[in-house]
């Protein structure tokens, strides 16, 4: 029986990381101005599902199924963060001699993506939680926990790792400024699409 449960996690856990969103989208858009910021920036998404994960196996995450709004103002918070990276990303049009990070603080901006991703209140407040057997021993949420997280990390360092190749990287210096409003329009149309959704369960 925990083995099953363990397998499903994991193949969860792949089918999340292969549907393109926001978490993927930060990581893309740090790991093409240099490997060592995607992979900063995966940290911090990763960091933020250890969170993520705590909250959900100690309990927490069933605020967000008792007290709907807070579940509702976690994604207006993200819609607007979103939409904000959008309108940084479409700021950063400088020569990209001179362009500084276009990824500010990855770790913090990783971070702050995951905790405020709509999927996340999703998969940890209901799938994540669906799976985890009523009375678990301890060993076993952490053990759910830590196994995820380092999942987690390593697909998002293959994401990292994929996108700041040197041909990507040549790919990018050549044309960094259409892809940034490329990534920008991408910001705001996932902020705006989550603030829309957010509307509808008003």
């Amino acid at each position: 029986m925990t083995t099953e449960i363990f397998l499903a996690l994991i193949t969860i856990n792949m089918l999340a990381w292969l549907t393109p969103g926001p978490n993927m989208l930060v990581i893309i858009s740090a790991a093409t101005q240099s490997r060592k910021d995607g992979y900063i920036t995966a940290l911090g998404v990763g960091f933020g599902g250890v969170i993520w994960g705590l909250l959900a196996v100690s309990g927490v995450a069933i605020v967000f199924e008792l007290f709907p709004k807070a579940a509702l103002a976690l994604r207006l918070l993200g819609a607007g963060y979103l939409i904000w990276l959008g309108y940084k990303a479409w700021r950063s049009t400088a020569p990209m001699g001179a362009l500084t990070r276009a990824t500010p603080a990855p770790f913090k901006t990783g971070l702050l993506v995951m905790m405020t991703n709509p999927k996340a209140v999703l998969y940890f407040g209901s799938i994540l939680t669906a799976f985890v057997p009523p009375h678990a021993p301890l060993w076993m949420l952490l053990l759910i926990v830590a196994m995820g997280s380092v999942q987690a990390i390593l697909q998002h360092f293959i994401t990292a790792t994929l996108f700041s190749t040197p041909s990507v990287q040549r790919w990018f210096k050549a044309s960094h400024r259409g892809l940034q409003r490329v990534f920008g329009t991408l910001y705001i149309a996932l902020g705006l699409g989550v603030a829309v959704d957010a509307y509808k369960r008003l």
